[in-house]
């Protein structure tokens, strides 16, 4: 805002000479004549160059001298009237080709239409006819030699300059920019009246840009440089691979296969699956060559084809206990009218870099035979000893696929016995998932996983999904270029911003190991050694075993409302039977039950109080307000038996008279929701010590304990459904209309509501224990309750990740258990309190995980870098039986891409020696920069 403020007063003047542009204004010196030739000619100036810098006025002749180099300008012609668009064309202009801008003694002249990011001009173009080594320059190479690209190689009419190509690229890569609407705008730069419009060219670009798409992955393969040529490109060898992942060959010691296993985990390859149901494709029955089949990123498909065509995939139980969207609906998502009906991807778990041949069109669904085929393709030829995979239905793929795996082509088949294969759900997923996926699949709890999110494949997504509405009427060959296209964008952009993204990740992570580190720390110290000991021996032994008992399973026993309820009850039954009466048919338990309940719906009418109420509304709280009144005063009937003393204090709190029968009617004057119980909790101290007062005030006592246990777990339980309810909306309303969204937040109220009702019930419990017994056991578990205090219990939108997660004390706070009176009561916390100390020791392992994962990553980044660089110096004088201009060619390209991956290698290391050095940490590469 306030640059547009320094701006405003500027404004009239670059209005002023935007019109004044538009005006006939020769020099004075030039007295209306060309500005080129005045002096020794009468010539008038009336033509002027839009796209050079200077504004002079020339004549038709002079100006078409000016430009024999530049037949792309734009000139304008003034009419005596205002200026107007004219063509180099129409003044004459012909581009000669072959002879250093000299006509060709034998030329062959035609007119071409060439598309330019200026717009489309009609040129003259005479081509050069001599012979040179026995033969003639096709008209296609003379064209390709200025940078114009032919719509076709025999006889073009019309061409595209590189310039436009590769603006057009750029544009379709960065806002997913269709041909068709590129189309139009280049039409438009050339006639925006509507008069002149040329005839549209749209699909001769269209034809263009996929060729020029491949022959750009071809040059970046490496391709042009092989003297085996094009056909000779193997599968994926026109991907972009992961420079920080683990390559055996390339960036992994040597020895990395004998590795110790406390190092041997650094190798392990981390692989993110998902599938994407927006990317579509229409059944037209077009066919479509594909120009670079199974040489990217998407398998090759025909193989592919005929696989789905002799597997079948045969249903599988189910074994988990969540309904993903994905995968209850996979198989009976609409396709109708659709020959695909989205993709399955893999890409690096770590790094979301698209996998080489790890892509494949879905033809009904999310079907196991395609997710395990883009699987096995992407790790055809390679060596990998240890594997994770990430899949948000990893409890259910991983449990057979060892046995579809015999299945598969020969070449694609994963020898199980040589790989240690780990399955994963990511973290954004697991908590869809039942109990029994929580802690076998969760990354979090994964030894030797660092900070893996396993999500990374979503972004991607995210990418392409702006592709879908143009991609789903392409052709299916062309659909796949356009594809493997941006993931080729995709990777590359990944790479060049390695240098600040492991930069930033090593701060993060040694910043947040230190701190979990210190938290863990202060965990442990809270519990003896011998508790902790075995807490750590149980992880471990459900590390080897998964059968074993789960340590981040949440503890089952409590003891509720209810249950002390019976006990009381029991209790009272006892004394009956040794002879102890109570003084009233009520029992005292019972009677302090009761005023509990009438204090909870007392709450209930304030409630309702709130807001504007409608006449219906008021009358029936007056009936609830009616009945309770009837309520507490036949409940103060038996309070003065038990509490006689009670009936002086009401008579002070309200100065209402007594009636004959001695019955108190202050009710009558009072709103019922606003009468003093008086239960013991609110006496003064000296009252609680009178008559059987003491007793009544260690009822109350046990029944508060259970009262706060019972309000705390339905806060948390109210917690659960809140954040269920925002990943449920999340994941299946957003985007689906005003009325979903509605429904969605009314039930955010309503649970809200519900919650705050909760939170108050758990502060008048405690509040009324820190009178009845101020410093009790309660008090080490039941701590005052802050608004800010009700959150989790996963990590709220504003923290950043289960790694970062400070958890609320709600969550950490034991219920009163079933005591043992031969346990000891820090054993009996220290069991309610495993949950957390196992997740604190997990995410401090994590972290210290992630620390040396982010080097590792560091260093391999730099020695695949280097590798590349050596690659594409060795390819330089790979091709012999080629001419001097095309030898200097393939040199020069080699050396600009061995330079590129060096200057990057150096830029980033530049960037991460500061870090690393400033935590006291100095790998061996780093002298090397």
């Amino acid at each position: 805002q306030s640059k547009l403020l320094d701006w405003i007063p500027f404004r009239d003047h670059y209005l002023d000479e935007l019109i004044r542009q538009d005006g006939y204004c020769p020099l004075p010196a030039h007295q209306g004549r060309c500005a080129s030739c005045w002096k020794t000619a009468e010539a008038k100036g009336e033509y002027r160059c839009t796209d050079c810098t200077s504004d002079r006025l020339l004549c038709g002749q002079c100006i078409v001298a000016e430009h024999q180099q530049l037949p792309l300008h734009r000139l304008e012609y003034w009419n005596g009237s205002f200026f107007k668009k004219v063509s180099l064309l129409s003044l004459g202009f012909c581009l000669f080709l072959g002879h250093e801008g000299h006509c060709c003694p034998t030329p062959y002249t035609t007119s071409l239409l060439v598309g330019d990011t200026s717009g489309f001009h009609s040129v003259k173009v005479a081509f050069c006819r001599c012979y040179h080594r026995g033969t003639h320059i096709p008209v296609y190479m003379q064209l390709l030699g200025i940078r114009w690209y032919p719509a076709t190689p025999n006889n073009p009419t019309t061409a595209f300059t590189f310039n436009l190509l590769d603006t057009y690229h750029e544009l379709s890569l960065q806002g997913n920019t269709n041909i068709y609407d590129f189309t139009i705008a280049i039409e438009h730069r050339t006639d925006n009246t509507g008069l002149n419009s040329p005839k549209t060219r749209y699909r001769q670009l269209a034809l263009v840009v996929r060729q020029w798409r491949f022959l750009k992955m071809l040059k970046r393969g490496g391709r042009g440089h092989d003297p085996a040529g094009v056909d000779a490109t193997q599968p994926g060898a026109l991907a972009i691979e992961c420079p920080a992942c683990p390559r055996p060959g390339v960036n992994l010691p040597d020895d990395w296969e004998s590795a110790p296993p406390d190092q041997s985990w650094l190798y392990e390859q981390v692989f993110a699956v998902d599938a994407n149901f927006r990317l579509k494709l229409k059944d037209r029955n077009l066919r479509d060559l594909e120009l670079a089949p199974g040489w990217a990123y998407y398998v090759e498909e025909t193989a592919y084809q005929h696989h789905l065509k002799n597997h079948e995939d045969v249903p599988e139980p189910k074994y988990c206990d969540s309904q993903h969207s994905a995968v209850a609906k996979a198989a009976t998502l609409k396709t109708i009218g659709y020959s695909v009906s989205g993709v399955g991807a893999v890409v690096c778990g770590r790094h979301s870099m698209v996998r080489k041949n790890a892509v494949a069109d879905l033809q009904k669904g999310e079907r196991y035979v395609t997710m395990d085929y883009i699987i096995l393709s992407t790790l055809a030829n390679t060596s990998h000893r240890r594997l994770t995979i990430s899949y948000d239905i990893a409890c259910q793929w991983s449990r057979n696929f060892a046995k579809r795996v015999p299945h598969f082509p020969e070449a694609m088949r994963l020898d199980l016995s040589k790989v240690s294969l780990r399955a994963a759900v990511p973290k954004f997923h697991i908590a869809a998932h039942g109990p029994k996926c929580q802690g076998e699949f969760n990354l979090n709890y994964m030894d030797r996983t660092g900070r893996t999110y396993g999500e990374g494949v979503e972004s991607g997504w995210s990418y392409t999904n702006g592709l879908a509405t143009s991609t789903r009427e392409m052709g299916p060959g062309g659909r796949h270029e356009n594809l493997n296209d941006h993931w080729g964008a995709w990777n590359w952009r990944k790479v060049i911003g390695f240098g600040a993204y492991f930069q930033k990740g090593l701060r993060e992570a040694l910043l947040w190991q230190a701190k979990s580190a210190a938290q863990f720390q202060s965990s442990s110290a809270t519990f003896p050694e011998s508790t902790t000991e075995k807490w750590c021996k149980m992880v471990e032994d459900w590390e080897l075993n998964k059968k074993k008992r789960d340590p981040y399973a949440e503890p089952s026993y409590s003891i509720t409302t209810a249950d002390v309820r019976l006990q009381l009850a029991n209790e009272e039954a006892q004394a009956t039977a040794r002879g102890d009466t109570p003084a009233h048919s009520m029992s005292p338990s019972i009677f302090i039950q009761t005023g509990l309940d009438l204090e909870d719906q007392q709450y209930l009418r304030v409630i309702e109080l709130k807001g504007t109420l409608t006449s219906y509304e008021k009358a029936d709280l007056q009936e609830k307000r009616n009945s309770l009144a009837r309520r507490i005063e036949a409940w103060r009937v038996v309070q003065d038996i038990y509490m006689p003393f009670v009936a002086a204090l009401r008579a002070i709190a309200t100065s209402s008279p007594r009636d004959d029968d001695g019955a108190d009617h202050s009710v009558a004057l009072e709103k019922a929701e606003e009468l003093d119980l008086f239960l013991p909790s609110s006496l003064p101290p000296t009252h609680r010590c009178l008559g059987t007062t003491n007793g009544l005030s260690r009822i109350e006592t046990r029944l508060r304990i259970a009262q706060a246990d019972d309000a705390l777990a339905e806060v948390r339980m109210h917690r659960r459904v809140t954040q269920g309810l925002a990943d449920f909306k999340k994941l299946q309303v957003s985007g689906t209309g005003q009325a979903p969204n509605t429904r969605v937040r009314s039930l955010f109220a309503q649970v809200g509501a519900r919650t705050l009702r909760s939170a108050e019930r758990y502060r008048d419990a405690r509040q009324a224990l820190t009178a009845l017994d101020p410093g009790g056991d309660w008090s080490t578990r039941m701590h005052i309750l802050r608004a800010d205090d009700i959150r989790g219990p996963h990590r709220e939108e504003d923290e950043r990740s289960e790694g970062r997660h400070e958890v609320s004390w709600i969550w950490l706070a034991p219920r009163q258990g079933p005591r043992d009176d031969n346990d000891e009561s820090t054993e009996e916390f220290g069991e309610a309190m495993r949950v957390e100390w196992v997740k604190a020791r997990a995410r401090a392992r994590r972290w210290e995980e992630e620390v040396v994962y982010v080097q590792e990553e560091m260093r391999r980044v730099l020695q695949t870098l280097e590798s590349d660089a050596r690659l594409w110096l060795s390819r330089r004088a790979l091709r012999e039986d080629v001419g001097e201009e095309l030898r200097s060619g393939l040199t020069a390209y080699a050396a600009k891409q061995a330079a590129i991956r060096l200057d990057l290698a150096k830029s980033f290391a530049i960037m991460w020696i500061p870090t690393l050095r400033a935590f006291n940490l100095d790998p061996p590469w780093a002298d090397k920069y």
